[in-house]
Formats: structure tokens, C-alpha cells, sequence
């Protein structure tokens, strides 16, 4: 009979209930783990081949929109790892192989269209933002090498650059590096 009495007279005097209420309205209003840019493995059909995704939020979408349409470029960077997983914890794990693809982009206001070149020299012309969006936010095949090993497992990263000046003022690049959005390492384990 003690018991409910003390838990009826704690209750009255907590704020617990209020303290819930602000913590989740608070979690509504400030998403905790709402990122700007995320990646993600997509299945391939040709074997021994990854491909990477890109996925932005919204704001960041229209940021980079705008961005290009005021005359910035704008830079992506796909990087993938594979490691051979160690069993001691002091060395950590040991690096096999290591491939980057990076897409550079830009807004063309004569032709009216967006343009997506590579590092090799290839140049691809979108007129529209949707099409250029999904190329863009879409790595290329990654070709896997023949690795031999127990445990070993892929790591993948995307870093976006949505603002770079124009070559005359390249220079300042180095200075806004701020504004480079860079993703966690997302990583993919391997079956034996």
C-alpha cells in the first residue's frame, strides 16, 4: 500500500511527462541524424562490379542547382577500397586495392544545358536537370580486381564539391574547402 502511494505522489511531482514531450518535439524539429550527403552500394548485373550512389537531401539538391546556374562548377569524387580484414587489433586492416572516379560539372547558359566531364576528357551534355542529376550523382562500374583473401570487404566514400570557382579564380578553391560535403564510409562485407 506504501508503494503506490510513493509512486502516485513522484508522479505528481515529476516533470517526466513534460521532459518526453520537449525531448521528441525536439527530435521532430532537429532531425539528429539527417546528413547532407549519404552513399550507397546498387547490384550490378555484370559480376565483380560495384556501383556507387550519391543520395543528397533536398536542400542540398537545390543548393547545388543553384550553385551551377550562378556559374560555379562543381566536383564529385567516388572513392571505393578494398581490405583484407586482420585479426590483431594493433596493425588494422590491410589495404589491397584502391580506385577513384571523379565527375566535374558545370552550367552552360549559351547551350542551355549542364556538362558532366570526366578526368579522361570525355564530355557529356544533359538539357535537362533530372537526367544530369542521375549521372552525376551515380558512380561508374568500379571493375574489381581477382583478389585472393579469407575476409575482405569494400569501403566506399563520395565527397561533393558543389561550389568551385571557374579557372581564372581556381586559386580561391583552396580557400573555401568548407564547403566540401563528404560522406561516412559505408562498407560492404564479402562472402568467402
Amino acid at each position: 500500500m506504501l508503494w503506490p502511494s510513493y509512486l502516485n505522489a513522484v508522479s505528481k511531482k515529476s516533470n517526466l511527462p513534460r521532459t518526453l514531450l520537449y525531448v521528441f518535439l525536439l527530435s521532430l524539429l532537429f532531425p539528429l541524424d539527417l546528413r547532407p550527403l549519404e552513399t550507397t552500394y546498387l547490384p550490378t548485373a555484370e559480376p565483380r562490379t560495384v556501383q556507387i550512389l550519391a543520395c543528397l537531401t533536398p536542400g542540398e539538391v537545390s543548393r547545388l542547382q543553384e550553385a551551377l546556374k550562378d556559374g560555379y562548377r562543381s566536383e564529385i569524387s567516388f572513392t571505393l577500397r578494398i581490405y583484407e580484414a586482420r585479426k590483431t587489433v594493433f596493425f588494422g586492416d590491410t589495404l589491397l586495392y584502391e580506385a577513384q572516379h571523379t565527375y566535374t560539372a558545370w552550367w552552360d547558359p549559351v547551350g542551355r544545358e549542364y556538362l558532366l566531364a570526366t578526368p579522361s576528357g570525355e564530355q557529356f551534355h544533359h538539357p535537362f536537370w533530372e537526367q544530369f542529376y542521375s549521372r552525376y550523382t551515380h558512380s561508374p562500374l568500379f571493375r574489381l580486381p581477382a583478389l585472393k583473401g579469407m575476409r575482405m570487404y569494400t569501403t566506399c566514400q563520395v565527397v561533393l564539391k558543389p561550389q568551385l570557382f571557374n579557372p581564372p579564380l581556381q586559386i580561391l578553391n583552396s580557400v573555401g574547402q568548407s564547403k566540401s560535403i563528404a560522406s561516412s564510409w559505408l562498407r560492404m562485407d564479402w562472402a568467402p
